[in-house]
């Protein structure tokens, strides 16, 4: 059997304030009502409306790199949000690289490094600082994913994946880094506030190898489909007061009439169909897309509960939701030697991307 390159190393990280949604929720109310509190007719609609899309979303609590009874009393314009990006992201992606690496690797350890990010910018970036601060080699091979969505940190382990197989005894590192609290906006759009009811803040950072005495899982594969007739189905749109999400309620559907063709094409290749997977790795866009996905590729509530879990626990995390799953699997040790497992994320496009490991 071929051997394919490994997850050597992986490892997450959370800001510091980590709230219930209830809490959230009294927050953002506040916010959205303004000075007249709940006195007026449509402030009332709103608060009903808005606990419902709260509820709605099955989230029990999420991490947030802003104190979220401070930072939504006012609004923000997107330089304002972008500063405090830059402020903050580079120790919280340090964290998820130390905690990846750990104590048998180091930063110099590592000949290619991909930083994913949708929700902030800046030159120079997160590559060039953590590759700065961190000690990693001066000719490292840097990459920057910027604003894919949710689907980003596949399209790094793709990224990734390449540089490994290009050069032998390569060593590659993944940063995927999302502060999605910062764009929350006052709006009577529900759209923006079925994001906002959504989204969490983390990081997460593997790295790859073809060291020959790494134990994590292979990746064997990956696979990337779009529904281009769908692009129009999520978008994230920078404002002059954010980035805005929009997702429309016919997300579900589309994914619905889609993952089992973009499954097959990944597994087939390789002999495999859907009963040889044992472990689901499906990212958390929100309950009516986990359902969606169950329904379509036929998954039982077990194959779906570290997705249900992650997305109660810490809520979506955009691209780094994934990575999320993954690193909760590997401290489980349920994996057992020779299992197939599938990771798939999806995001604008509408994209889906996909990723076969084998443990």
């Amino acid at each position: 059997m071929a051997h394919h390159p490994r997850i050597q190393a992986l490892g997450v990280a959370f800001p510091e304030h980590y709230q219930s949604q209830d809490e959230t929720l009294a927050h953002v109310q506040r916010y959205l009502s303004g000075p007249e509190g709940d006195a007026t007719p449509a402030n009332r609609a709103r608060a009903k409306r808005l606990s419902q899309l709260f509820a709605g979303a099955k989230v029990g609590h999420r991490h947030f790199a802003v104190d979220p009874s401070l930072y939504y009393q006012e609004p923000r314009s997107t330089g304002a949000r972008m500063a405090l990006y830059q402020q903050l992201a580079p120790a919280l992606g340090s964290a998820a690289l130390t905690n990846a690496l750990g104590t048998s690797l180091t930063p110099a350890d590592l000949t290619d490094f991909t930083v994913v990010s949708c929700t902030g910018y800046a030159a120079p970036g997160l590559d060039v600082i953590l590759a700065r601060d961190l000690g990693m080699p001066r000719d490292v091979r840097r990459v920057c994913i910027g604003h894919m969505g949710c689907f980003g940190a596949m399209v790094g382990l793709r990224q990734t994946l390449a540089a490994v197989r290009s050069q032998p005894g390569a060593r590659a590192a993944l940063l995927s880094l999302e502060l999605t609290s910062l764009h929350f906006m006052p709006t009577d759009d529900d759209e923006v506030l079925t994001s906002f009811a959504l989204f969490g803040d983390a990081a997460a950072a593997l790295v790859l190898s073809d060291d020959p005495v790494a134990t994590g899982p292979e990746v064997v594969d990956a696979y990337c489909a779009a529904d281009f007739a769908a692009a129009d189905q999520m978008a994230w749109t920078i404002t002059d007061q954010g980035f805005m999400m929009g997702l429309s309620p016919r997300v579900p559907v589309t994914l619905r009439r889609n993952i089992r063709g973009v499954v097959d094409n990944l597994l087939t290749p390789h002999g495999l169909a859907l009963p040889d997977i044992t472990h689901w790795l499906v990212h958390p866009g929100g309950p009516s897309i986990l359902d969606a996905v169950a329904r379509g590729l036929e998954l039982a509530p077990e194959q779906m509960a570290r997705s249900w879990a992650t997305l109660r626990d810490h809520g979506n995390c955009s691209s780094a939701t994934v990575l999320l799953i993954l690193d909760d699997l590997m401290k489980s040790g349920t994996p057992k030697p020779g299992e197939w497992g599938v990771m798939m994320a999806f995001g604008p496009g509408l994209t889906l991307e996909t990723a076969l490991l084998r443990f």
